[in-house]
């Protein structure tokens, strides 16, 4: 399941990156600023879950560290068997949430690039 997602992803990224390379100026812009908003759109409402089902799972088991938020992943080896498969998932959709984020980020910078170093 895991291999499977990672392939898709790779194979998303791949289509972006033609997309880009072919694409104008204004395109990769709009296209980024798109991309970043849809990663935003599930990304941090999934960080949210995980933090709260991490705490959730801690607290349960009395394994909450304090200031565990500074360094939640630093506190994955403390979740119990039972509960790591639902918490990490989430820590995954949150981490690919990011990575969308920082995709579209790149790709509005090149947009912009374009622009500036385009003859007028």
């Amino acid at each position: 399941m895991v291999e499977s997602l990672i392939s898709l992803g790779f194979v998303l990224l791949f289509c972006v990156i033609g997309w880009a390379a072919g694409a104008g100026a204004e395109a990769m812009i709009w296209g980024g600023i798109g991309l970043s908003a849809i990663g935003f759109g599930f990304g941090i409402p999934s960080a949210i879950v995980y933090h709260w089902m991490l705490h959730r799972s801690l607290a349960r088991a009395e394994r909450l560290p304090s200031r565990w938020w500074l360094s939640p992943t630093s506190h994955h080896d403390l979740i119990p068997r039972d509960d790591r498969g639902s918490v990490i998932i989430w820590a995954a959709i949150g981490g690919s949430g990011f990575l969308v984020i920082v995709l579209g980020i790149i790709i509005t910078s090149i947009g912009l690039w374009r622009t500036l170093v385009s003859p007028s």
